[in-house]
């Protein structure tokens, strides 16, 4: 009995002894472990104290475009009349493609866009010289053959039938080879002209008799009556009339018209002074044959477009002596670096020179307006296209508006709104002893005009016209 008592105490005490110890762990301030503070960096009242978050934002002057889609090569389509009524016009324009090709190509090693150097290619069609021809292989070249540019074809009735193609389908639409003002007067955003407009074209001849002959005063004119040379004949008469001149004779012929002797007819009996005709080349050749074979003399004879083309001479021979023609372009006239540096603009592309040169090596023949007409309006293309930096057609028709640049064929420049060139300036010039002399402006001349002009009772006795 005594035994378990003192087993039940000591029980007792255990317990508060456990009791005892568990409310001292509980109740005891908590054990701290010391620990090195980590050291503060020294802050100077111009840093902040955190890192900022870099945020890039452009400047005014800075872009962020996406990558120009740059295709392996340029694609330009056009047509030009191969066959046809101005079949001659046609395949000298298409030598001077081929030579602007070679000439980017290789020489320039491609358009440079998007950090890259891209070749062109030219697709083209024969347009036979028919309107409606133009019209549906236009439609081919932009709808099938996927082209990036259009240049235009030759001559005025045919690029009024392609340009509204163009329009339709929002295409750059680089004309070169038509000069009617009525072109550029459409109300057309994305046709671009090369080519002094027609209004201008031969009235410089009318300049050119004044500066010589006070006393030649009458004028007649013989025209096709086609939109180019209706228009080349409404500056003609403005012009006689700033002058003083009179014209005494104004009739014209219809389209495909090759014998001329009823109308000469009637000329012969006014005896004018001047005699300046409305041609291209086919109707233009024949015209001149016929005024020697009646015998027709002026004191001075413009034939519209068709001297400018060297076969004129090889088919007349010493009638096409003393003949005067406007032209945009001729191989003697060196429109290069210096002239642009005058000016104060940009040279591109080839020197005068330089084409020359190359085109006689491809070609075996010098270049005419036409060759160079049309190989201009590919190196112009180009440089808009590198100023675009971009193949959209809106852009580079905008950096066409911004253009102000010589090439070889000389001067571009164009009112932003209607694509009217009012930077080109054309020539005059004349068969003397078989090659073509510039005569005028002066300031671009290459030599003297030859006046009057012999008759053609002399020419055919073997005179030539030699200043």
């Amino acid at each position: 009995m005594v035994e378990r008592s003192w087993l039940i105490l000591g029980g007792i005490v255990v317990i508060l002894l456990i009791l005892v110890g568990i409310g001292y762990y509980t109740t005891r301030p908590p054990e701290v472990t010391p620990t090195t503070p980590a050291s503060t960096p020294t802050v100077t009242p111009t840093q902040p104290t955190q890192t900022p978050i870099e945020v890039r934002t452009p400047t005014p002057t800075e872009t962020i475009a996406p990558p120009v889609a740059v295709p392996d090569r340029i694609v330009i389509g056009f047509t030009l009349p191969l066959s046809g009524a101005f079949s001659k016009e046609g395949q000298l324009a298409l030598k001077g493609a081929l030579a602007a090709v070679k000439w980017v190509n290789e020489v320039y090693g491609g358009v440079r866009i998007g950090g890259k150097r891209v070749p062109i290619e030219i697709k083209y069609y024969d347009d036979e010289s028919k309107r409606d021809l133009v019209i549906s292989l236009y439609e081919r070249l932009i709808t099938v053959d996927k082209v990036h540019f259009l240049l235009g074809t030759y001559t005025s009735t045919l690029v009024m039938a392609a340009a509204p193609v163009a329009e339709k389908y929002g295409m750059v639409f680089v004309n070169w080879g038509g000069a009617s003002d009525l072109i550029n007067k459409q109300g057309y955003k994305y046709v671009v002209t090369t080519w002094t407009q027609a209004s201008r074209y031969m009235a410089p001849v009318l300049d050119l008799i004044s500066s010589l002959d006070p006393t030649a005063k009458r004028v007649a004119l013989i025209w096709k009556s086609d939109e180019f040379n209706r228009i080349v004949m409404e500056g003609v008469r403005s012009r006689a009339q700033t002058l003083g001149f009179t014209i005494v004779y104004d009739k014209s012929f219809p389209i495909g018209t090759l014998d001329f002797t009823p109308l000469l007819v009637e000329l012969a009996v006014v005896k004018p002074d001047i005699i300046v005709t409305g041609t291209h080349f086919a109707d233009g050749l024949a015209i001149t044959k016929q005024l020697a074979d009646m015998g027709i003399n002026a004191k001075l004879i413009a034939v519209n477009v068709a001297p400018s083309v060297p076969d004129y001479y090889k088919s007349l021979g010493a009638l096409a002596e003393g003949i005067v023609f406007p032209s945009e372009w001729e191989p003697g006239v060196w429109w290069g670096p210096d002239y642009a540096k005058k000016l104060g603009v940009e040279f591109f592309g080839p020197t005068p020179q330089e084409f020359h040169v190359m085109f006689l090596a491809m070609h075996g023949e010098e270049p005419t307006e036409y060759s160079a007409s049309l190989a201009n309006a590919i190196i112009l293309l180009v440089k808009a296209i590198e100023v675009a930096q971009s193949l959209d057609q809106k852009a580079v028709r905008e950096a066409f508006s911004k253009l102000d640049v010589v090439t070889f064929f000389g001067r571009f420049k164009i009112d932003p709104e209607t694509g009217f060139q009012i930077g080109h300036q054309s020539v005059i010039g004349q068969w003397q002893g078989g090659r073509k002399v510039i005569i005028w402006p002066p300031d671009i001349a290459t030599g003297k005009p030859y006046y009057p002009v012999p008759t053609w009772e002399e020419k055919k006795a073997g005179r030539r016209a030699t200043p």
